[in-house]
């Protein structure tokens, strides 16, 4: 079986592997148009968390895979970890919302009392919830699932496919896995649901800081191996990736007063990705034929949005299950 998979990202190289984990046979080829340092998943960390209830499925087997991971591989090596934090928000129904997503699947979820919340944190929201949960580095973890892959005999190409109808009967693919990011929407006919989300990052060197921290998903903090991770804008319909002084301001301005003790700590570096948003998950398979009569399978698989993380692991276990071998 010949397999292709469009997308060296965390949705295509977690595909690719849970293929060849399923199918060692397979000869699986990942393609991608541009170097690894330049797409979304070369991010500098990702938290477990869930934003839609109809994911749960993926994302409890996603969670279930990163603490076989955390148990076995050195994080230096991975970039998983397992920690604990906090999301605020004045928004009671907001949190609410996460306690129905992930209460079950994440470690010691629990709703903050009115004392925690008072001593704990300067200018506090009115609600806050704990958990702990696993985050990853991106920058770590999918050369890491790419040397994974490459230990199976997955091969990687730089190309850039402009059809996955013809990628499949010009090569032979029996299986053409879509996971093209913010391309996938034009490989699949024109997908105008699939929309681009603008994020910035500040890597700051905070050591101390050993909490993840949310106020409402737009201002956070996720520990990493030497720094931390603070955003963010969300910005939708925004593909420009040069990190502006407006983007920086608002972005510090908005920490500071949320965490006063990081004031004084030496910004090290900045990131910016568009994710490939979509309100539901693009997750099934297509079966084609050529002009020959020959059948073969494209399976889509995008759309993750900020839940690349959480969703990676449990939707290319989707997509190795749509295959036949």
């Amino acid at each position: 079986m010949r397999v292709a998979v469009v997308g060296q990202g965390i949705a295509g190289i977690s595909s690719a592997l849970a293929i060849v984990k399923r199918f060692p046979k397979a000869a699986i080829t990942v393609f991608g148009d541009r170097p690894f340092e330049s797409t979304c998943s070369y991010g500098p960390a990702g938290l477990f968390r869930l934003d839609h209830y109809e994911n749960r499925k993926c994302a409890k087997a996603s969670f279930e895979r990163f603490a076989e991971i955390e148990k076995e591989f050195p994080g230096s090596e991975t970039g998983v970890k397992l920690i604990s934090g906090h999301i605020q928000s004045d928004n009671k129904e907001t949190l609410e919302g996460q306690e129905k997503n992930m209460a079950d699947i994440v470690y010691n979820f629990r709703w903050l009392t009115d004392r925690e919340i008072q001593l704990m944190f300067p200018d506090p929201s009115k609600y806050c919830i704990h958990y702990t949960a696993y985050a990853t580095e991106g920058i770590r973890y999918i050369p890491w699932l790419r040397k994974e892959c490459e230990k199976s005999n997955v091969e990687f190409k730089t190309q850039k496919i402009d059809s996955l109808e013809n990628l499949a009967v010009a090569e032979n693919f029996d299986v053409v896995v879509n996971c093209a990011g913010l391309d996938a929407g034009k490989l699949a006919g024109g997908d105008k649901d699939l929309i681009p989300i603008r994020g910035v990052g500040l890597i700051i060197d905070a050591p101390f800081h050993k909490h993840f921290h949310y106020r409402d998903f737009n201002t956070f903090t996720i520990p990493m191996t030497d720094s931390i991770l603070v955003g963010s804008v969300r910005q939708p319909n925004r593909t420009d990736t040069k990190v502006l002084e407006e983007d920086r301001k608002e972005i510090w301005d908005r920490y500071v007063k949320f965490h006063p003790s990081i004031k004084n700590a030496k910004i090290l570096g900045e990131w910016c990705g568009i994710r490939p948003d979509r309100r539901y998950l693009k997750l099934e398979k297509v079966i084609k034929e050529d002009s020959n009569g020959k059948e073969f399978t494209i399976i889509h698989n995008y759309g993750h949005g900020g839940n690349g993380f959480t969703l990676a692991w449990g939707c290319a276990l989707d997509v190795a299950k749509f295959i036949k071998d």
